[in-house]
């Protein structure tokens, strides 16, 4: 995966990088989840899709930004950990781009790497 910094620099994400909500992306979650709850009262599938875009327009995110925010609001997840997470309602391609899309947007960060501790010096048997 490919991110730009401020710089316009390539930044890669490993495998095995973790991703989180940033505050920002909690309170669009939360907004998400409000407005799901909301919708249920509704008439069906068109209310749905509408309160949806209400939701997502003024935040600059796609309707379909709600589900990711919602999985990654479950804690640290990888993509992979993630798409399996929403099992069957996205691709991994699908995840991908969309965690690319909201770490630009600001609405998700990754999580820094666990400080690696230097190794035991070696034992000296004389």
């Amino acid at each position: 995966m490919v991110v730009k910094d401020e710089n316009g620099e390539r930044i890669r994400f490993g495998r095995a990088q973790k991703f989180r909500l940033s505050p920002k992306g909690s309170e669009a979650e939360a907004a998400y989840t409000l407005m799901v709850a909301k919708a249920r009262d509704g008439e069906g599938r068109a209310q749905f899709d509408s309160a949806r875009s209400a939701w997502s327009t003024p935040l600059g995110l796609t309707p379909e930004d709600g589900l990711f925010l919602v999985e990654f609001g479950q804690g640290e997840r990888t993509i992979a950990e993630a798409v399996r997470g929403l099992d069957n309602c996205a691709t991994p391609k699908e995840v991908k781009v969309a965690v690319e899309r909201l770490l630009e947007c600001g609405m998700l960060e990754p999580v820094p790497a666990a400080p690696v501790e230097p190794a035991a010096p070696p034992r000296r048997y004389w």
